[in-house]
Formats: structure tokens, sequence, C-alpha cells
């Protein structure tokens, strides 16, 4: 009889050296194997623990911000003809239109309301969303309007970097404006423009509504004068 037996598989064996030939053969690779599975399961539990507190560590570290004004349009004017403007601060077509519509509020201000509404285009213009929150947030210490000028003379540099170093040229209280921009609050804000401009089927920039008509791509003088008989 037997007297060697092995404890993985109770094979029987006539000698010790068999039994651990047999071992080595059959069992070492296994174990192995199984050792491996087991820490690779421990990485993996590891891993998703560090995710979950690195993502519960950034929301709890979140800066935070009460916007000092409620949600309102940035308008400026004093006329009764409303045009509101659907635009990117990285959309090159608005970059044009955004002198043309300066003329016209020299020209026509005591006529015109002018409205702008933020429509960032994020796939085409990755920086345009950030850019928009920035602008609110320069709103906030009541210097939209500085702001959106600086945006669009600087189209190319809308780094986050660079929308702090606008708020700094422009005299914001940086550390308020900071906070801001870190906190992601004014993103309601962008995005309550964004689906204003979808229901009102907005799908490129610069849109323009001249008392409710629409119209897209830039808005010159000449045919602004032609839209409103000005």
């Amino acid at each position: 009889m037997a007297e060697f037996k092995c404890e993985h598989c109770k094979k029987n064996f006539d000698s010790e050296e068999a039994l651990q030939q047999h071992n080595i053969a059959k069992h070492t690779v296994q174990e192995k194997t199984k050792r491996n599975i087991n820490k690779n399961k421990i990485i993996g539990v590891v891993i998703i623990l560090l995710i979950i507190g690195g993502v519960a560590y950034t929301q709890m570290n979140k800066p935070s911000y009460t916007p000092a004004f409620p949600d309102g349009d940035n308008s400026k004017g004093t006329g009764t003809l409303e045009v509101v403007e659907f635009s990117d601060f990285q959309c090159p077509a608005c970059g044009a239109a955004y002198p043309e519509i300066k003329k016209i509020l020299t020209q026509y201000g005591d006529k015109v309301k002018f409205i702008y509404k933020h429509f960032p285009i994020t796939n085409a213009h990755p920086l345009a969303f950030k850019a928009a929150e920035a602008s609110e947030c320069a709103g906030d210490q009541e210097k939209f309007w500085e702001y959106h000028d600086k945006l669009f003379e600087n189209q190319k540099k809308l780094e986050l970097r660079d929308l702090r170093s606008y708020a700094a040229e422009l005299g914001l209280d940086t550390q308020k404006f900071n906070a801001c921009i870190d906190s992601g609050v004014m993103g309601s804000r962008v995005s309550k423009d964004q689906s204003e401009g979808k229901s009102k089927t907005v799908g490129a920039t610069p849109t323009f509504f001249i008392n409710g008509q629409k119209n897209e791509g830039v808005i010159n003088m000449e045919k602004f004068k032609q839209v409103t008989g000005l």
C-alpha cells in the first residue's frame, strides 16, 4: 500500500521523491496562479478604493463660493430694440462679430438693448465653457463687459492661467475670482443659457435674435440696418 498521499488531489505514491516531483509538476504552478489571482484582486480593490477616496477628497475640498448677485442677463444699452447674441468666447466667427457689435452699440446704444448669452460649443472649442464661467465670475464683481472684451481680444489665450491673469489685469479681487472659478458654481449659469439657446434651435455661433427674429452668422452694420430698418 502506498505510503505517500498528495494533500491536494489525494493521489497515492510509492515514494516521497515521486510525491515531491508530482507536487512540483502539478501543484506549484496552480498555487502560484492562485496567489497571483488573489494578488490581482487585492490590487484591483485597492485601486477602486483610492479612486473613490480621491473623488470624495476632491469634492470635500472643492472651494465654496456664493455668488454675490442672482442669475440675470448680461445686457447693455437703453433702447427698446432687443438684440440677443448666443456666443462662444473661443469661436472665431464670434470674435469677428465682436467689433461689429461694438460699432452698432456705439451708434445705436440709445435704441438697442444688447443681451449676451453663453453658447460654448465645447466639442470644437474646449476652453470656451471655462472662459464663460470666468466671465460670470468677473460679472459677480460688476466687470462682466470688461472681461468679455478682454476674452474676445485674446481668443488664442484662454487657458486657466490666462483667465486668472485677466482678472488681475482688470483689478478684480483675485482671491474671490479664483475661488469662484475653481468652485465651478457659474457652470449652472452657462448651462442655463445653453439650454435656452437649444430651445430656440441655436446650433451655431454667433446666432442673433433681433426682436425675436433669428439671424445666424456675423452681423455687421449694413446687415443690422437692413434687418432693423434703422
